[in-house]
C-alpha cells in the first residue's frame, strides 16, 4: 500500500475517532501513526516537500 493511502486512511480513522469521542489515549496513538506515515513519506521523496495552501500558493518546508 502506498504511503499516501496509509496517510489518508489513518487520517480518516483519526477523524472518526475524534467524532465519536474515543479515549484520548487511543486518539493519541492514531495521531502518532499518522505523523509517522507523513514523516516517512517526506523523507522518502524530498522533492515533495512543497505544501499547497488553500489559495494555490506553495510553501516550501525543510524536513529536519
Amino acid at each position: 500500500m502506498k504511503k499516501e493511502n496509509k496517510i489518508e486512511i489513518a487520517r480518516n480513522i483519526l477523524n472518526n475517532a475524534t467524532n465519536i469521542n474515543m479515549n484520548k489515549g487511543i486518539i493519541l496513538k492514531i495521531s502518532q501513526k499518522v505523523d509517522k506515515y507523513i514523516v516517512e513519506h517526506y523523507q522518502k521523496d524530498p522533492k515533495k516537500n512543497k505544501l499547497k495552501r488553500s489559495y494555490g500558493d506553495t510553501d516550501e518546508r525543510e524536513i529536519i
